[in-house]
């Protein structure tokens, strides 16, 4: 499954290229994951630039349909619809008090529910596919507005899911197709699975532990289920490669021994400085392996190449093994305080101790070790160069606060600089990312990165001459305010 809804708009020839790959490896279905990422009559305020068209997919299901290879649509039609409640127009989808800013339509208004009906109409459209997947996925406004709290009280959160999507599932099948649904919010609300129709196909996620217990559940009141693993570069600097091997290897295993389907591999939010093409290969070698059982190592030489399995064992193994900061568990440290918070002085605050020291020095040359066999424009080339920037960054903004600490002002100016012409060395590698249909809003979170640290300097550079200077890590911060020496809101988040 490719999350084409977080920043992605993959031309014709790219997929094309990636169904091609898929079906060489052993995959008899891909799924697209759309959310507001589709060309959809019935929501043309959420159609951004780049978006998914129904003539793109007809053609591909032209082409790879007589191949035998599926391709199903994969919705979201009650939570994660954020990209049509924050677009203009789509405001009053919203469920209860978060207002335009919330993720989840709301489930008890009637004008909601055909809402999400005209979308999957839309979807069965342009896709053949006997499946949709309506999504149904961290819910978690359940129950906010008047409306859903009363009928909660009445029948609880899985009673008011139930609902929803025993009425939706039912007018999917009235159309001749079957529905499914993610499973997360039905281990939640066991209660729900009394309210859907039996054709109901659940996935099974579990990207941190093992599928059995709830995929058993799932059989035992009667449900076909697929079993979904996932590629761990959702919360990984570049992605956690033996996390994700293990990942595959017991939901395949699990899904054999207790009667499912099969197995999804899903792939997740390739944004915010994570790239697609880096990992393709990675899925690839999933496909391989689950169709053929096929060794890892090998797996990953056929679909990469010798010097992108030694890269990525580097990139997904060895650095996060060298480092607490970045090891599994830790939720996309880098990327995080570098990037998602748009504020990279954050990222100096969180690693300093690692990255300006022995643990730094051991991933540069780890980064030199991973890069030695790669083209120059290799993807994977981009993922070194963020862990060679990011640990650049630290150590540079290290420097510039040792020099303020100092009173040296000048110098710590000159050293922050600096600071532009090492955060530009990721713009390449950005620039060709979206030219292959990834995320454009990347370039301009690299601006906005620039943007801050001219801000910080120029802040700095506007301090009244006087023995008191805020601490670095208050004039760095998004709620510095000149003139505020006890810079309480810089003490919360950040």
């Amino acid at each position: 499954m490719y999350d084409v809804a977080r920043e992605q708009s993959p031309q014709e020839d790219a997929l094309d290229e990636m169904l091609a790959r898929s079906a060489a490896a052993g995959y008899n279905a891909v799924g697209l994951y759309l959310e507001h990422r589709f060309a959809y009559r019935a929501a043309p305020f959420a159609a951004g630039p780049g978006c998914l068209t129904p003539e793109v997919v007809r053609r591909l299901v032209g082409r790879y349909r007589p191949r035998g290879l599926r391709l199903i649509p994969f919705l979201n039609t009650l939570g994660h619809m954020e990209g049509f409640i924050r677009a203009e127009g789509g405001q009053w989808l919203s469920e209860g008090s978060a207002g335009w800013g919330g993720a989840q339509i709301c489930p008890s208004r009637p004008e909601c529910a055909e809402f999400a009906q005209a979308l999957v109409a839309d979807a069965i459209e342009a896709f053949d596919d006997e499946w949709v997947h309506l999504g149904g996925d961290e819910t978690r406004q359940l129950g906010q507005c008047p409306d859903c709290a009363a009928r909660v009280a009445q029948v609880g959160k899985g009673g008011l899911y139930g609902e929803y999507y025993g009425r939706l599932c039912r007018w999917v099948l009235d159309r001749g197709r079957r529905p499914c649904l993610w499973g997360d919010m039905l281990i939640a609300h066991p209660g729900a699975l009394d309210a859907l129709p039996r054709q109901t196909v659940i996935f099974d996620w579990h990207y941190d532990a093992r599928p059995r217990d709830s995929t058993r559940l799932f059989r035992e009141h009667g449900f076909d289920v697929v079993c979904c693993p996932a590629i761990h570069s959702f919360d990984a600097a570049w992605c956690f490669l033996e996390l994700s091997q293990r990942n595959v290897d017991e939901h395949a295993v699990d899904a054999r021994g207790l009667g499912a389907l099969g197995v999804l591999v899903t792939t997740w939010e390739f944004s915010f400085f994570s790239q697609c093409l880096g990992v393709l290969p990675l899925i690839y070698a999933a496909g391989l392996r689950l169709a053929h059982r096929t060794d890892w190592a090998a797996a990953l030489v056929a679909e990469g190449g010798s010097a992108y399995a030694r890269a990525a064992e580097i990139l997904g193994q060895r650095i996060p093994a060298s480092s607490e900061f970045l090891k599994p568990g830790t939720w996309r440290q880098l990327r995080e305080h570098f990037v998602i918070r748009q504020n990279p002085f954050y990222l100096w605050e969180r690693w300093r101790a690692e990255a300006a020291g022995s643990v730094g020095d051991d991933i540069l040359r780890l980064c030199d070790e991973a890069a030695r066999d790669l083209p120059a424009e290799h993807p994977l080339q981009f993922a070194v160069e963020l862990h060679r920037v990011a640990i650049g960054w630290v150590r540079l903004v290290e420097r510039a606060y040792r020099h303020y600490a100092a009173g040296d002002i000048a110098a710590c100016l000159n050293e922050l600089e600096e600071g532009h012409a090492l955060l530009e060395r990721l713009r390449p590698g950005l620039d060709r990312a979206a030219a292959a249909g990834g995320s454009t809003a990347d370039l301009a979170r690299l601006d906005l990165m620039r943007e801050k640290l001219k801000r910080v300097g120029e802040r700095i550079r506007w301090l009244p001459l006087s023995s008191y200077r805020p601490a670095f890590q208050t004039i760095v911060h998004d709620a510095y305010v000149p003139g505020d020496q006890a810079a309480w809101p810089t003490a919360i988040g950040g």
